[in-house]
């Protein structure tokens, strides 16, 4: 009797532990469903490619003075002075080198009427803007020419020769100030003396070759102060010499420099880093779509997944997140897939 009680209790139990397993099992979940992709639309829009670079706030690119006339170095500017047109930016055995504005160097002895070329017409140039009356053509020296250098020898009280040697003065665009004086008192008169700016404060730039090509000369740019203002700048020169320098992961990259006057006075700063903002390219009314939605084809280009189907497009300009699509097939409001 007590075995038959045993057995029907462990039977009882058994089936309630069998019991309890089947009501705390949870129900299989039911398959999901994949999600709809992402699509938008292809808009009507203006794409304008901003572009900002790294610079410094100075006086511009520097240029390197190089002397021409035989002799001892007797006087030498202080650095950071400026040197207008016809002043002394330095002395060869006591007599003045002047200063002349032009853009091309003298490379021979000026002392026979007749002699006709670009170098002459800066003598003329500068002896005309000095106050000096000359007559003839303006590439041509004359006995005018002549008379009107002894007249400005004479002012400045040297030997009246009525010659003008190459040595006599240095051709440079402008007024200049005086960075650096690397040459010494009493050292020779040939060689490189000095290096020079412009005198109002300016923007050097040193650009990725690969991107130099945004530059031009006279380009309108804008200027970010390091307090945040804005103020205009141009474009006065893009360098023509590839160097290197070190990037953020110390490789070697190609530059170039590019010098950036000032629109308007920057007040207080003399110095400082600052960035340079352009607008390289701009597009107005072009179809895009953001560049999540752009498809890379294993033929090469690129497509777009529309409802139809891949659709395959030509890109044109990338701005903002947004690229800019053409092609057969391509209308405004069409729905395209995007990752994004």
């Amino acid at each position: 009797m007590k075995r038959w009680i045993i057995a029907v209790v462990a039977a009882v139990a058994l089936t309630g532990g069998v019991l309890a397993l089947t009501w705390t099992r949870q129900a299989p979940a039911a398959p999901s469903q994949p999600l709809a992709p992402k699509t938008v639309a292809v808009v009507k829009t203006d794409l304008t490619d901003v572009r900002e670079f790294k610079a410094t706030l100075g006086f511009g690119a520097s240029e390197q003075v190089t002397g021409r006339r035989p002799g001892t170095l007797t006087w030498l500017p202080a650095p950071g002075s400026a040197v207008d047109r016809g002043a002394a930016l330095y002395k060869v055995d006591n007599r003045p080198v002047w200063l002349f504005f032009g853009d091309t160097p003298l490379w021979r002895k000026l002392d026979t009427p007749g002699l006709k070329g670009p170098d002459v017409k800066i003598v003329k140039d500068n002896l005309a803007a000095l106050g000096y009356k000359l007559g003839g053509a303006a590439d041509e020296w004359t006995p005018a020419t002549v008379d009107a250098v002894k007249r400005w020898q004479k002012a400045e009280k040297v030997d009246q020769s009525g010659v003008v040697e190459p040595g006599d003065v240095v051709v440079l665009s402008g007024k200049v100030r005086v960075e650096s004086v690397t040459a010494k008192l009493s050292a020779s008169g040939e060689g490189a003396l000095m290096t020079v700016t412009a005198t109002g404060k300016a923007v050097a730039a040193s650009v990725d070759a690969r991107q130099a090509e945004v530059f031009k000369k006279d380009l309108k740019v804008t200027v970010v102060l390091p307090n945040g203002v804005e103020t205009a700048g141009t474009v006065r020169s893009v360098s023509t010499e590839v160097k290197a320098e070190k990037n953020s992961n110390g490789e070697d990259t190609p530059t170039i420099a590019v010098d950036i006057g000032l629109d308007t006075e920057v007040g207080s700063f003399d110095s400082g880093p600052v960035r340079v903002r352009l607008t390289s390219t701009a597009r107005a009314g072009v179809l895009a779509v953001p560049v999540t939605a752009l498809l890379a084809l294993r033929e090469g280009g690129y497509a777009v997944q529309a409802t139809s189907g891949l659709v395959a497009v030509k890109t044109g300009l990338f701005a903002g997140g947004l690229v800019e699509i053409s092609g057969g097939g391509v209308t405004e409001g069409m729905q395209v897939v995007t990752t994004s």
